[in-house]
């Protein structure tokens, strides 16, 4: 993403250059392994990699040893502050949540209904959005202090990219300068897209994001005027409760406080923090977390507690949880050079829980539990129990729904499917260890040419294991002017071309292969075998289901689980029952599964509502059959923004279903939502789902196989009929 060069003529930030390039190349290697963070070709790290937080580790592949240096922070105390008083500073991105539904506005007008007194007090920066409720004033970046149950604009600048480094920068550098207090916080306000693609996306510059390496170049400028760390640091965001976003902010802050999954549009309730504080000047913030968890998951619509998390997390056990991680992530890299392991770690890990969007229909945000990870690969990694003792130490707390029972607190960056070269571009200056991306590479490299060794075995952040500690820190202390270059050089970073391979495979899986080809047996059951070399890079089989319309065409219905799989011989037999989710008027609903585990499922259909192309979610009570539905969802962009969680749907509704047409060309099945159904009406008592037996017919079924590298195979389509005595798979 492009935002802009700088051009300056400076002659003093010249000279300092000069000696920064100096510095560089003193530290830097050329030895005989890759650097990690160099860009191909180069000489050494970029300025702005060398901050990013990636780097503030130092490590080596075979040591047993992770070195961890943080900056410091050395901006001075201001004189006579008051003890007990709380200043929180909210970065508010209002972007389409407030354009469409003034969530923004409605968040500020919580903190101020609720008097916390003279010493409780929020500065609101606010920006990013084409339209505000109320007064705030959307043609440049506004300030505001809300404090004892008023709200005051104190200073307002020029309007400004909010997804920019420097735009965050200057805002907490002003406010620490003119409001500090004895305990400080900050809050991180808008869609969150989790490690890749970061948080705070701009409406009014095409969607522009913070990334976490631009994070990281904010607050380092910030670190400037910083004397002590926030008490906490917090994400009103979707998906940023990640290992990637905590070890950036460890350095800044002693508690973080983030979603794994996707926030309601209500995001936290404000009222609640500030009548907190108001009553517990002398809080931790651990203690405000706690009490935040606790009011965010008791102000949640009914229909999104079930999918609701929040964790409170102690940024200084994260250190010790990156050492534990490294040597997990060592013996992953290594137990993953055999096949048959590779494939075991990875079906354990893609049923681990996953947040945001984890389907080949919506797309993937690819951030999965970090415990279920550790948990998944525990049988031949020994630091397993180190990573589970290390996680219970650094989340202090969390609320959880029904649907993440399993979720330790923290998710990490994991690819179930890799987009592009930008995607891997962007994870390697967040990677927790070079091991780790090590493991990510051989994925992605697997994917791209069918398995096989990876291009590269990435051994260190350098050579020597340098993160840009005290020499460059002291070179740049005093120089305002390089971190607005280092945040240029974020900002238009291109992809590395070490990653271009990644770009050249289609997502089709060139490693399924087949001790017995699928086929209807004697006895009418549609099964297949994989052989050997099968089962060691299948991941997961389930199967897709059409229905057959007069014209010849097969119109998708979906996908089901109802598959039976042995792993010990690779056979996979289908195990569908017939059963379908219908609207109440009939109409069987295209359905993808986006989780399942022993009790429930959830399921998105294409639909759209109102005129709306979006997603219907919905969960199933795998004992009952019984249906909740979640609502509707809009689900990620291009741009990585997620956004939040369902909408609710209401009476009056008109809801049509959508569905594609499959050409019969096996693996190269061309797909599109052409075919609309019958539009329905949600009647006065709310929307319904069925759960019943498909209609008569004609239907066509085939095995949709997910490999180890997560792309993708489907088997050709066989038929099966539906009649008054059952299901009947008809042999070819």
């Amino acid at each position: 993403m492009t935002k802009g060069r700088l051009h300056t003529t400076s002659s003093v930030l010249a000279a300092v250059l000069s000696l920064v390039v100096a510095c560089a190349c003193i530290v830097g290697c050329s030895g005989s392994v890759m650097d990690y963070g160099t860009s191909s070709g180069g000489t050494g790290e970029t300025l702005e990699e060398r901050v990013a937080s990636g780097l503030s580790v130092k490590a080596q592949r075979g040591s047993k040893t992770l070195q961890i240096e943080r900056p410091a922070l050395t901006g001075a105390r201001p004189k006579d502050i008051k003890e007990g008083t709380w200043t929180v500073f909210v970065y508010l991105c209002g972007s389409d949540l407030e354009t469409n539904g003034g969530a923004a506005t409605a968040d500020m007008n919580e903190m101020k209904k609720a008097s916390g007194g003279e010493n409780v007090r929020f500065v609101v920066e606010t920006g990013g959005a084409k339209q505000w409720r109320g007064k705030v004033d959307g043609k440049k970046l506004t300030r505001h202090v809300i404090q004892n149950g008023a709200i005051s604009e104190v200073d307002s600048v020029k309007a400004a990219d909010m997804g920019e480094p420097n735009t965050l920068s200057d805002f907490l550098t002003w406010g620490l300068k003119t409001y500090p207090s004895e305990h400080m916080g900050l809050i991180m306000w808008d869609h969150g897209g989790g490690s890749i693609s970061g948080v705070c996306f701009d409406e009014c510059n095409k969607y522009d994001s913070l990334l976490l390496r631009e994070l990281e170049l904010s607050m380092a400028k910030t670190a400037l005027t910083m004397w002590k760390k926030f008490d906490f640091v917090g994400f009103d965001a979707c998906l940023m409760g990640t290992l990637e976003t905590a070890n950036m902010f460890a350095s800044y802050a002693d508690y973080m406080i983030a979603s794994q999954e996707v926030e309601p549009g209500t995001g936290w309730e404000y009222s609640s923090i500030v009548k907190y504080l108001s009553e517990h000047p002398k809080c931790t913030g651990d203690e405000l977390g706690k009490a935040l968890c606790d009011s965010y998951l008791g102000s949640l619509p009914e229909r999104s507690v079930a999918t609701a998390t929040l964790s409170v997390i102690d940024l200084s056990q994260i250190d010790g949880l990156l050492q534990s991680f490294y040597n997990f992530s060592e013996e992953m890299f290594e137990s993953g050079s055999d096949q048959g392991t590779l494939a075991t770690m990875t079906r354990g890990i893609r049923s681990a829980e996953c947040y945001g969007t984890n389907n080949w229909m919506e797309g993937y945000t690819n951030m999965v539990d970090l415990g279920g990870m550790v948990n998944a690969c525990a049988a031949v990694t020994p630091s397993a129990d180190d990573v589970r003792d290390a996680l219970s130490k650094a989340v202090t707390y969390q609320v959880r729904g029904r649907s993440h029972r399993g979720s330790s607190g923290l998710s990490v960056y994991y690819p179930l499917s890799v987009k592009d070269s930008r995607e891997l571009t962007a994870f390697q200056t967040v990677a927790a260890n070079p091991s780790y991306l090590s493991y990510v590479d051989r994925l992605a490299h697997g994917a791209t040419y069918g398995g096989g060794a990876q291009a590269t075995q990435y051994t260190s952040y350098s050579d020597e294991s340098w993160y840009g500690g005290d020499q460059l820190w002291s070179l740049l202390m005093d120089e305002d002017t390089i971190y607005t270059l280092l945040g240029a050089l974020a900002s238009t970073r291109s992809v590395d071309p070490r990653w271009e391979y990644v770009d050249e495979h289609d997502g089709t899986s060139q490693v399924v292969t087949f001790a017995q080809e699928p086929q209807v047996d004697d006895e009418g059951v549609y099964w297949m075998q994989f052989d050997e070399d099968g089962i060691n890079n299948v991941a997961s089989a389930d199967a897709l289901v059409y229905r057959q319309t007069d014209d010849g065409k097969s119109l998708t219905l979906g996908e089901t689980y109802e598959v039976y799989t042995d792993w010990n011989d690779g056979t996979v037999e289908d195990a569908f029952d017939g059963k379908w989710l219908s609207l109440p008027d009939g109409q069987n609903l295209c359905l993808y599964v986006v989780e399942s585990n022993e009790d429930e499922a959830t399921f998105t259909s294409p639909v759209r509502i109102n005129g709306e192309d979006c997603y219907l979610r919905m969960h199933q009570d795998l004992a009952t059959g019984a249906v909740e539905v979640e609502g509707k969802w809009t689900g990620s962009g291009e741009n990585g923004l997620v956004n939040r969680s369902c909408l609710s749907i209401e009476p009056g509704d008109k809801i049509v279903p959508l569905y594609s047409t499959q050409a019969e060309q096996g693996n190269a099945a061309e797909e599109s939502y052409d075919v609309e159904g019958k539009e329905y009406e949600v009647p006065k008592g709310g929307l319904t789902i069925d759960f019943g037996d498909l209609p008569l017919g004609t239907y066509r079924y085939s095995f949709n196989i997910t490999d180890v590298y997560g792309d993708r195979y489907v088997t050709d389509p066989v038929q099966f009929d539906v009649d008054e005595d059952g299901i009947y798979f008809v042999a070819s």
